[in-house]
């Protein structure tokens, strides 16, 4: 093979530093563009964003209340044993769940109804003629009115013949003897219309002893508490009964009584009666709502905006015209998230900081 001549070599050396500088400048070029891409999509720096107001609360006065929400039950009330007092065999009682109102039969003894009575003072001898004037006599014309006997007079406890005739056509009206005199057996006088919570005796037995648990008829609602909260539930206080689907019921405390057993003796039985009875359901869960101290018209602020300084004690934040006042507070009543504050210089309306 022939050797080149030194023009050809020199021809060749400038072709390949040609080459050699067309694939320098492509790869500069490349290069050149992912940097300016680089450049131009490189994230720039967020300007940082002003912190964000503090939250705050107005100062307000109001009126605090300190409550508490239990668990309640509704139903009937506690049932209550109901003693035969009248001699002989037992021929008819109630069926369970029966509704027995004034004059009607609570149950038979010899086949004869001993009937309901409605008072406070319950039949404690016979009642007749020449018997001494007495409250039991005022609880027999009270009825015998009630039961449409008006000419039984006004009850003035006195036993004459008027009452005796109005008496002797309540007993022809409602099957019974007509003797014109009542025995303590022959009727039973209770606060109210009763309801057969369960019957005790048995058909065939002695009249005499326990023969029912009854229960008043209007629905009720029993919750149990801690004796610690008793001042929650005086007699005569006010509550709320809450119901599914938070729906409120007015009530009040009806009775307070201790708990049976070892293990209740700690607790209160709460009976409590409705506003509304026909607003509950005749059985099931409610909460109950009970009011204990209250405290009107003080300074109040969320229990969230007091602080606790390094030096002891709570303070409060206070915004005055952007800038933070620490005011010393002397806390008192907590309710419904709000605490009782007092303070110099703390005022109604003023805003303060509460932690979020």
């Amino acid at each position: 093979m022939t050797a080149p001549s030194g023009r050809e070599a020199l021809r060749r050396r400038v072709r390949r530093r040609l080459l050699l500088t067309t694939v320098v400048l492509v790869v500069l070029a490349t290069g050149g563009v992912v940097l300016a891409t680089g450049v131009a999509t490189s994230p720039r720096s967020a300007p940082r964003s002003a912190p964000p107001p503090p939250a705050t609360a107005k100062v307000v006065k109001t009126d605090l209340v300190d409550r508490v929400k239990v668990d309640g039950t509704v139903g009937y009330g506690t049932a209550t044993a109901l003693t035969g007092r009248k001699a002989g065999t037992l021929t008819w009682l109630p069926e369970q769940g029966k509704v027995i109102g004034r004059g009607e039969s609570l149950y038979a003894v010899d086949a004869v109804g001993v009937k309901l009575l409605l008072g406070t003072t319950p039949l404690y001898r016979e009642i007749r003629t020449g018997v001494p004037p007495g409250p039991d006599v005022t609880v027999l014309q009270e009825n015998l009115v009630a039961l449409g006997h008006k000419e039984a007079g006004p009850p003035d406890g006195e036993f004459g013949a008027k009452t005796e005739r109005a008496l002797r056509k309540w007993q022809k009206a409602a099957g019974l003897p007509q003797t014109g005199a009542l025995g303590p057996g022959d009727a039973l006088v209770l606060p109210g219309a009763v309801r057969v919570d369960g019957v005790t005796a048995q058909l065939g037995a002695a009249a005499e002893g326990e023969l029912m648990k009854v229960t008043s008829t209007g629905r009720l609602v029993t919750a149990e508490i801690d004796q610690a909260r008793r001042a929650y539930v005086p007699v005569g206080a006010k509550v709320e009964v809450v119901l599914p689907g938070a729906h409120t019921v007015p009530g009040k405390v009806l009775s307070v009584a201790a708990g049976t057993g070892e293990e209740q003796k700690k607790e209160l039985v709460v009976v409590i009666g409705l506003d509304d009875p026909a607003a509950v359901p005749e059985s099931g869960q409610v909460g109950v709502v009970l009011s204990g101290a209250r405290r009107d018209g003080v300074l109040a602020v969320p229990v969230r905006a007091l602080v606790a300084p390094a030096g002891g004690g709570y303070a409060v934040e206070v915004l005055r015209e952007g800038r933070r006042d620490l005011i010393g507070v002397e806390p008192g009543m907590f309710a419904s998230g709000l605490v009782e504050v007092s303070g110099p210089g703390l005022t109604e309306g003023a805003e303060v900081v509460i932690a979020s």
